[in-house]
């Protein structure tokens, strides 16, 4: 993914899409937004709402900042970066417990490859 803050929101939706070789068909589809309003949005007469350009994210694997503007997550791992997502909302000692099985599991990581 290129980071494009050139661009605009119907220019990086249009981009995007293109790159991951899906048609607007297919998008649509996909993200249950009408073919209509999908050209609208790539040809940039209409902005989404929220909800929609949440969902064109989803199914293009991009954050909603990336198509706003133009800017990644560190994390490029759209599944992981759901559930790192997921977790900031945790409170208390579930959150304590996950981070802690997150350290140790990464610390197993790290033991096996550095002997490895």
């Amino acid at each position: 993914m290129v980071k494009n803050s050139f661009m605009t929101l119907s220019e990086r939706i249009k981009h995007t899409r293109q790159q991951q070789k899906i048609s607007q068909k297919e998008l649509a589809e996909q993200a249950n937004i009408n073919l209509k309003s999908l050209s609208r949005y790539e040809v940039g007469t209409t902005i989404p709402p929220a909800n929609l350009l949440a969902d064109i994210a989803k199914v293009l694997g991009v954050s909603t900042d990336y198509l706003i503007m133009g800017e990644t997550s560190e994390i490029q791992d759209l599944d992981l970066y759901n559930k790192f997502t997921a977790i900031q909302a945790i409170e208390g000692d579930s959150k304590k417990m996950i981070l802690s099985f997150l350290e140790m599991a990464i610390r197993d990581a790290q033991a096996k490859q550095a002997y490895s």
